[in-house]
């Protein structure tokens, strides 16, 4: 097996949306193994809207931890991380907390994320997002050699009404992973 993508998924944000299921699929046909990380059925309902969600952070990395614990890393040559929102959050702490040799795609990490960056990982992120102020977001990545990119959009980094615009992000996002 050439590779391994786990994808983490945001708050209401599934690995069935176009920011991990492409990326997902292009991988795919690269010969990886590509697995969507759960955090239970609770996060359906949940809602985000700039709140406070330590508590729903600390829930998703309790929940997933067995999973990401029952991998054999070591037996793949290649492992990516591709991350959305929450989900930020949960890769970045599953790297560290489980000393895995990974290559991180952070697609618009949050607030609490930025610990979590460093200088091997790529960040993708909407210009504006609500959600992490882009400025905030570009100066980190700039001030620790951190790869960004920004494209128009909001958190979801989808401009809405204009599909064309959208479609041109995504494909812009996979030529990014073909690096």
């Amino acid at each position: 097996m050439k590779g391994l993508v786990l994808l983490f998924p945001g708050i209401r944000y599934t690995v069935d949306m176009p920011l991990l299921y492409y990326p997902g699929w292009y991988y795919r046909q690269q010969g990886y193994e590509v697995v969507p990380v759960s955090y239970g059925s609770q996060f359906d309902q949940v809602e985000f809207h700039n709140q406070d969600i330590t508590a729903e952070i600390e829930a998703a990395k309790q929940y997933c931890f067995p999973q990401l614990q029952s991998v054999d890393y070591a037996s793949y040559e290649t492992v990516i991380f591709v991350s959305k929102s929450l989900g930020t959050v949960v890769a970045g702490w599953a790297q560290q907390a489980l000393h895995i040799a990974c290559q991180q795609i952070y697609l618009t990490p949050i607030h609490q994320t930025l610990p979590y960056l460093d200088r091997g990982c790529m960040v993708i992120a909407g210009n504006e997002d609500k959600v992490l102020d882009p400025a905030i977001l570009r100066a980190y990545c700039q001030a620790h050699a951190i790869e960004y990119h920004g494209f128009p959009g909001g958190h979801r980094i989808e401009v809405k009404q204009d599909i064309s615009t959208n479609l041109k992000t995504i494909d812009a996002i996979i030529a990014l992973l073909k690096k």
